[in-house]
């Protein structure tokens, strides 16, 4: 078990909470950055500290952050993994490896030097070497296509930009751009870093499973609009000494009315009608009739997740689910804005065979929630030959029928399927899926 550097396993910043406004936010899709300074929490060498990034305090964590054009609202820790809810989406730091996932306008890519300095600072600082980008195991970064790319700051507004600027930080870099160039539905990865081209030693697989989604049904899009102001009347003071906010009050609401918190529950269902209605939400907009479709209620998940979410005003959500059993968790991100509507799913769930729920299930339980016009998927792993993950890559790869028939007045027609063979012994799987009315 490694433990984190504060004393408490959650935080929580009321007064920001309370305080954010998120009227003017506007581009959904995020920057995704992910670095391996070891290939696990078992193989920090003895002369760094065991907590690993883990040993960073919070109040550095700020300091990177700010960097980047973000706060961190509240974080939550398990025994692997500390999960820091932000004004613009996620951060996860486990003892080996940081996943920063940020939306909005934000210098994603303007916090290495600093983040490098507090590795060396905190990990590395009995070593006369200096640990340096060229150092590090793996370096991943992605994201969609932006939809207001001039918008964007600094490197940001542009692909080779980024690039340039992370091939001038990290080795062994190579870039990809995924999907249809000539639309405004593509995906970039950049990749790097010191990774055998095989680990047969790691006995886990790394694996990232996204959804990206556009176009929300207006109906579902709803749900994540509230009537909550910012300033002083989203406090809750509960008694002297304890005091929230409604900002991650209505968040948790949002997820149990909507099953965000099911997405993984275990296949023990029974069928239901979806339809909750909230005195939480806006009835300042006009939406058509809803239909939503009767789904499984299920169980509770054998991962037995903690849940972090926050609902901004006047709209927009944000979650980060961490499991206490495994180091593995799930995010999402939505902007519901009609024009330019957007929601992300993320899990490094692996999906087993012996599992009762596969990753199509995974899949259609989130499409159902957001009913997206459009939506992407990208499932990148290590150990392409591992049963599971083969197993992974075909229930996608041929999900197109399933996709067809699985809603009652549409269903999703395949665009784009591509196969990367990767660096590192790493796998990517692109899909691309557009909605088709059955009427």
């Amino acid at each position: 078990m490694v433990a984190p550097a504060y004393h408490e396993d959650t935080y929580v910043d009321t007064e920001l909470s309370a305080n954010l406004d998120s009227t003017f936010a506007f581009e959904g899709p995020e920057k995704l950055l992910e670095l391996w300074f070891f290939d696990s929490d078992k193989s920090i060498p003895d002369h760094v500290a065991k907590e690993g990034l883990r040993s960073i305090p919070l109040e550095k964590w700020v300091d990177v952050l700010d960097l980047v054009s973000c706060k961190i609202l509240s974080m939550n820790s398990s025994d692997e993994v500390d999960a820091y809810l932000l004004s613009e989406s996620s951060l996860f730091v486990f003892a080996h490896k940081i996943i920063l996932k940020t939306c909005g306008t934000t210098t994603t890519l303007a916090c290495l030097d600093k983040l490098f300095e507090l590795v060396n600072e905190y990990l590395f600082n009995s070593m006369d070497k200096v640990y340096q980008g060229t150092d590090i195991l793996r370096i991943f970064y992605s994201r969609r296509s932006f939809m207001f790319p001039l918008k964007q700051k600094h490197v940001h507004k542009d692909w080779k930009h980024e690039v340039a600027l992370l091939n001038n930080f990290f080795g062994n870099g190579k870039s990809y751009v995924v999907g249809d160039f000539a639309s405004d539905d593509h995906w970039y990865l950049y990749m790097g870093g010191n990774s055998p081209e095989s680990n047969d030693s790691n006995s886990s697989t790394d694996q990232t499973f996204e959804i990206l989604m556009t176009e929300l049904d207006p109906i579902k899009a709803k749900k994540f609009v509230t009537t909550r102001k910012p300033g002083g009347s989203s406090l809750v003071h509960e008694n002297e000494e304890d005091e929230s906010d409604l900002g991650h009050d209505l968040g948790l609401e949002m997820m149990s009315e909507t099953k965000l918190d099911s997405v993984f529950a275990e296949n023990h269902c029974t069928d239901v009608s979806t339809h909750m209605p909230s005195p939480s939400l806006s009835d300042s907009l006009e939406f058509e009739e809803d239909t939503t479709p009767i789904i499984k209620e299920c169980s509770s998940s054998k991962f037995q997740f903690i849940h972090d979410a926050f609902a901004f005003t006047p709209c927009g959500f944000s979650s980060n689910s961490i499991s206490r059993v495994g180091n593995y968790y799930y995010t999402l991100h939505i902007t519901p804005e009609s024009g330019w509507s957007y929601a992300s799913f993320e899990t490094n769930y692996p999906f087993y065979k012996s599992d009762t729920l596969n990753i199509t299930d995974v899949l259609l339980r989130v499409l159902n929630i957001f009913e997206p016009g459009k939506f992407s998927a990208t499932l990148i792993t290590e150990q392409g030959d591992d049963a599971n993950v083969l197993e992974n890559f075909n229930s996608l790869s041929n999900c197109s029928d399933l996709l067809l028939k699985s809603f009652s007045k549409f269903g999703y027609e395949k665009q784009e399927r591509v196969l990367y063979d990767l660096k590192g012994n790493y796998k990517l799987l692109y899909l691309n899926y557009a909605k088709i009315s059955k009427e």
